[in-house]
């Protein structure tokens, strides 16, 4: 399945304006609580996240109790070098380009803290993403109900379930 199996306006949001306007600015805020950092974390522990990692649409913060060699890729470079768990940080928009800018069978894992239901291009990086683990890599997905609600797709999403 891809993008195009879904109608037209599936993946619109109320602001359709440019992602990079509006992640211009550094926004070092979180998603969830302190409660939920820590089952996050708990969670990539859990599931034995190790080596070399790719946190999709990452920011100042990475949940992990033990960073791996993390590679943090995101929108807004002020937030990037901030984040101390980063090994690595890479500035890319996944709106405008689902393809990751990384060689196939780079990663051990990836994971997507707190942002999926930004992207307008789920599919295509979901796809992507597979392209880039390695045989056997995981990749994890947490969702929260905080959000930037103009950037984030809303409603249309309980459909794909329904």
């Amino acid at each position: 399945m891809d993008d195009a199996a879904f109608p037209a306006d599936f993946f619109d949001r109320a602001d359709q304006s440019s992602d990079a306007n509006f992640y211009r600015s550094p926004r070092l805020v979180t998603h969830i609580d302190g409660h939920a950092i820590s089952a996050v974390g708990a969670l990539y522990q859990e599931l034995g996240i190790t080596g070399t990692v790719l946190d999709l649409m990452g920011s100042w913060v990475s949940h992990f109790l033990e960073p791996p060699n993390l590679t943090v890729l995101g929108m807004n470079n002020e937030e990037l070098v901030a984040n101390p768990q980063a090994s690595d940080t890479v500035i890319h928009d996944l709106n405008v380009d689902p393809n990751l800018p990384f060689e196939s069978d780079s990663f051990d894992a990836a994971v997507c803290c707190v942002s999926v239901d930004y992207l307008i291009r789920p599919v295509e990086v979901f796809a992507d993403v597979a392209r880039v683990l390695r045989p056997g890599g995981l990749f994890v997905c947490t969702f929260s109900n905080r959000c930037f609600p103009s950037k984030r797709l809303f409603g249309k999403l309980s459909l794909i379930n329904g």
